[in-house]
């Protein structure tokens, strides 16, 4: 009798292995982009190496949240970085894959994230958000931003090796930096939520010399950065990307929608109310918390607009 290991092997064997197809390629749109990026480098370098790194750092986010749903059962049907028109993009199985125009981002498409929401045609509810199990959603949804913070820890590692520190040492001070991001990135938080009025109050303030009790970065402020540490050789490069990658994990774990903390929480609170009231056909809408997305995508849209009307305040005061 073959053993269960043989037989997993000779199925191994025998399944197909995914095909890729329906290459498509924007000529167009390809050409924009690399008219763009030419013309960034020219203008302002800095905003190109700041994309180059916020773009490694979706691109790991988004894989981190592929993994953990292909793992729980879910059939993603989309993973691209960028967003608007297509550039290239290409089948494999049920997923596509691809570069899009706008490299502000990226996603990967999984459907059923709401209890009642339509299916496509061709995807199945099997493969859907909402048909796996709890602990398959909360490790997809925390998946990206763990991948974020796993991959500071790497970076700074290596930059510590690089530094000439021995492997302890290197180790001891990544996770020292990590926990450095993790304590300054929610003191910051805090600190707005706490003085908003104080904060609001310097954004208005015309003279330019009342100061706020907390300075987030613009892009602008984050470009200058990006190129000075690019300057400034490997090993600084390689703790600006894992400050910025841990700090985008961090607030990227808030429980405020449209954020993956929110996600998890949803996904949490589900399983033990089901638990609770000994019912499996409890579930939660997320469709609810939309009104509270909308106001932390407004909060973040003025934490942008108001670190930019900072920095220019300097650059003229310069």
């Amino acid at each position: 009798m073959l053993s269960k290991s043989v037989l997993s092997s000779q199925r191994q064997l025998a399944a197909p292995r995914p095909v890729v197809s329906g290459l498509r390629v924007s000529p167009v749109w390809g050409g924009i982009t690399l008219a763009s990026i030419a013309l960034l480098w020219i203008l302002a370098s800095s905003a190109l190496w700041l994309l180059a790194f916020i773009g490694l750092i979706v691109l790991t986010h988004e894989g981190g949240h592929l993994v953990a749903a292909r793992r729980a059962g879910m059939e993603p049907t989309e993973f691209f970085w960028g967003f608007g028109p297509e550039i290239v993009g290409f089948d494999i199985g049920k997923c596509r894959y691809g570069i899009k125009a706008i490299f502000l981002g990226g996603y990967v498409k999984l459907w059923g994230m709401t209890p009642t929401s339509e299916l496509p045609e061709g995807v199945e509810e099997a493969g859907t958000y909402r048909a796996a199990s709890h602990g398959g959603r909360l490790a997809t949804i925390l998946a990206g931003p763990g991948v974020n913070i796993a991959s500071a820890v790497v970076v700074f590692f290596l930059a510590e090796l690089l530094d000439g520190n021995t492997l302890l040492a290197s180790a001891s001070a990544s996770v020292g930096w990590v926990w450095f991001v993790i304590a300054s990135t929610g003191e910051s938080l805090w600190l707005f939520v706490r003085e908003i009025q104080p904060y609001l109050g310097a954004v208005a303030d015309t003279s330019g010399t009342v100061e706020p009790p907390v300075r987030f970065m613009s892009p602008v402020a984050q470009a200058s950065t990006t190129g000075a540490v690019v300057d400034a050789g490997l090993t600084t490069s390689l703790r600006w990307f894992g400050i910025l990658s841990c700090a985008i994990g961090v607030v990227n774990l808030l429980p405020l929608p449209p954020l993956d903390g929110a996600h998890a929480l949803v996904a949490a609170s589900e399983k033990i109310t089901q638990v609770v009231r000994r019912d499996r056909s409890v579930s939660l809408d997320v469709r609810r918390l939309e009104p509270l997305a909308y106001a932390t995508i407004g909060i973040l849209v003025l934490l942008s607009i108001t670190a930019l009307v900072f920095d220019v305040r300097d650059l003229i005061a310069a």
